[in-house]
């Protein structure tokens, strides 16, 4: 018996003997003995036919008794039985929210940021490599935009040409005088085509006003018919050549606009792709825009940055070594949550299901969660199933490497008569409840159905739904019994 029990039994006895339950032996002589000993021998046949166990199983207390004894009674009903298992599991790592932070370059570590336990926010600077190949790239890049701009510039040019050169053949096209023509022109540039179209425009105008001035003066009779002849040969091929040179420039400026947006679109295409590579590399847009107007030290500085926020569980990179592209140098979890790593027996395979609650306790430490996985797969070391529950970790009490036993709430059912398992008593051989009725409080023999770790099922109709029951403390009507019992024997 411990000492919260020895505690009460003595509550007990003083409450009883303060209403008159108990007397003081002190005060009576022989005499009131002899006569108790003479009326026992008078009456003890009697007595012992009548209550055919030598005591009557029925405790009497007060309602102040029971309130001072701490006794607490409650009428019979239903309740959920909600059964469970026990099993080991081991706190682990989030493996959602973990990543492995490895450089995008090859390169030479020059300084340290990031340290182990430290708690990190997206973007924070890790560490900061010396990179070849970012170099490289970097430079590449540059070149790249240079070729741009040269491109752009001569697509510049050759969009001008164009639209000049369309411009004169506009004019040409209408024929105008010479004088009509330069003034029309006089302000577009459009490079060497310009003399050329004109050159030959006035040839050709030339050629045709000698031509014409030649039949006039052959109708006349002032020219000879060879004459006519090499002013018209003449024309013709003025008029050819200028025919040539007008379709040659019109097809060659065409081509060339050609030719300068292909190469404007080349080079548009360099610098994009020379941008993809360093964002391969690891560079960001912020980065990126910034390579123009960095100095020229930072060309083959490689910043390595948080890439999610949380807490830096492993680190493998120190200042001066040659790290690669394949090395893993920080690990960052997110401990906000926790997972519950359970380890099932085969035997209780069939009773836990996806969705099942856990319960996880160690010392004051208390958690609750829901299985959101079970493995289709058994261990071949350990035999057992593995199942995974997501445990809220915000505090940060849940460290991963812990090993605990959890409680896995297998089944729950409704039972129309449960008792706390503290108002089951065993008395006489017997499992028993305390009932209590106008007469007193007494043992009633029931037998037991399902329990959980506190409740426990009554079978059968023995006791109605409804009976007051002792369900605090029951064991001091037991301890009463007990005291009855041996008063009666003596």
């Amino acid at each position: 018996m411990n000492i919260q029990r020895l505690f009460l039994l003595a509550i007990l006895s003083s409450a009883m003997c303060s209403s008159g339950g108990c007397s003081n032996n002190s005060g009576h002589d022989d005499h009131s003995d002899q006569a108790e000993h003479d009326d026992h021998d008078d009456h003890g046949e009697e007595g012992d036919q009548g209550e055919e166990g030598g005591h009557e199983d029925l405790v009497r207390l007060s309602a102040e008794q029971l309130r001072l004894a701490g006794v607490v009674i409650m009428p019979l009903g239903g309740g959920e039985i909600a059964t469970h298992v026990m099993l080991p599991a081991e706190v682990g790592l989030n493996l959602d929210t973990v990543v492995h932070v490895t450089p995008r370059v090859p390169g030479i570590v020059s300084a340290v940021e990031g340290f182990l336990g430290h708690n990190v926010v997206a973007g924070d600077l890790l560490a900061v490599l010396e990179s070849p190949e970012l170099g490289e790239a970097k430079i590449a890049f540059l070149q790249s935009i240079q070729s741009k701009l040269i491109a752009d510039s001569e697509l510049d040019r050759q969009e001008t040409i164009s639209v000049n050169t369309e411009k004169l053949l506009d004019v040409l096209r209408d024929e105008p005088t010479l004088d009509a023509l330069r003034n029309d022109v006089s302000g577009l540039l459009i490079g060497e085509n310009k003399g050329r179209l004109l050159s030959a425009y006035a040839q050709m105008k030339a050629g045709r006003a000698n031509f014409a001035r030649e039949q006039e003066l052959n109708t006349k009779g002032l020219s000879t018919q060879a004459d006519l002849v090499a002013a018209e040969e003449s024309f013709h091929s003025a008029q050819a050549q200028y025919m040539a040179a007008f379709e040659d420039v019109d097809f060659s400026f065409r081509l060339k606009i050609q030719d300068a947006q292909q190469s404007a679109m080349i080079a548009t295409s360099g610098v994009e792709n020379a941008e993809r590579r360093l964002h391969l590399l690891g560079l960001s847009q912020a980065q990126v825009e910034g390579i123009a107007t960095e100095p020229d030290a930072n060309v083959a500085r490689y910043e390595l940055a948080a890439p999610m926020s949380g807490r830096i569980v492993t680190k493998h990179i120190t200042p001066g070594e040659m790290v690669g592209t394949n090395a893993s140098v920080y690990t960052i979890a997110d401990l906000s949550t926790v997972w519950l790593n359970i380890s099932i027996y085969s035997q209780y395979s069939g009773m836990i299901e996806e969705g099942q609650h856990v319960t996880v306790r160690v010392n004051e430490q208390v958690a609750s969660g829901v299985v959101d996985y079970i493995s289709a797969i058994v261990s071949e070391t350990t035999r057992t199933i593995a199942a995974r529950v997501v445990l809220d970790n915000q505090d940060g009490a849940w460290r991963p490497g812990v090993f605990v036993t959890v409680r896995v709430e297998t089944d729950s059912s409704h039972a129309n008569r449960v008792v706390p398992i503290d108002a089951v008593q065993t008395y006489e051989g017997n499992t028993v409840v305390f009932i209590q009725d106008a007469d007193g409080i007494e043992p009633v023999a029931v037998t037991l159905g399902r329990r959980s770790d506190v409740l426990v099922e009554l079978l059968g109709d023995d006791v109605a739904i409804g009976t007051p029951i002792v369900v605090v403390n029951s064991f001091l009507m037991k301890a009463e019994l007990g005291k009855s019992s041996a008063g009666h024997q003596h």
